[in-house]
């Protein structure tokens, strides 16, 4: 499986589970976390993107959801990519 179909398998077990564990796409070592971010902090239920990112290499995914996964804004607390 090439590079970009593994980023989007780990964005679908990501909307599927927030929790589940999930090597690196681009070399396969470190481990990807998340952190959401709404459209409007006052109203996140109206959506917003969803950063998966590597903390080892530092690639990461931006996924826009205008209809939010039920997971949605559940790890802010537990990972912080800021």
């Amino acid at each position: 499986m090439d590079e970009r179909n593994k980023w989007l398998n780990a964005v679908e077990k990501f909307r599927i589970d927030i929790n589940t564990s999930i090597k690196c796409p681009h070399w396969d070592k470190g481990y990807l976390i998340t952190k959401d971010v709404a459209f409007d902090d006052n109203e996140i239920d109206k959506g917003g993107e969803r950063f998966i990112e590597c903390p080892a290499c530092g690639k990461f995914e931006v996924v826009l959801y205008r209809i939010h996964p039920e997971n949605w804004y559940s790890k802010n607390n537990a990972n912080d990519l800021s």
